[in-house]
């Protein structure tokens, strides 16, 4: 189950390469990396699935447009 939201970012991350180019994916990493070693050093690193989730509802809406029933 933790591994869904995980997974799920980095497919979305290539799905939608061409949509976002290279600086939105370097910037979707960059917010990934930060939200994991910040989740880490607060020692709440249980909820970084929750922030990692909400990243991925953002891509969703980012890469379709808003409109999910296009996937």
């Amino acid at each position: 189950m933790l591994g869904i939201p995980f997974l799920a970012f980095w497919i979305l991350l290539f799905v939608g390469k061409d949509d976002l180019g290279l600086k939105g994916v370097v910037v979707c990493v960059a917010i990934w990396v930060a939200l994991f070693l910040t989740f880490g050093y607060l020692d709440i690193a249980p909820y970084f699935v929750v922030a990692q989730a909400l990243l991925d509802i953002v891509l969703v809406l980012i890469i379709f447009g808003g409109d999910i029933g296009r996937v």
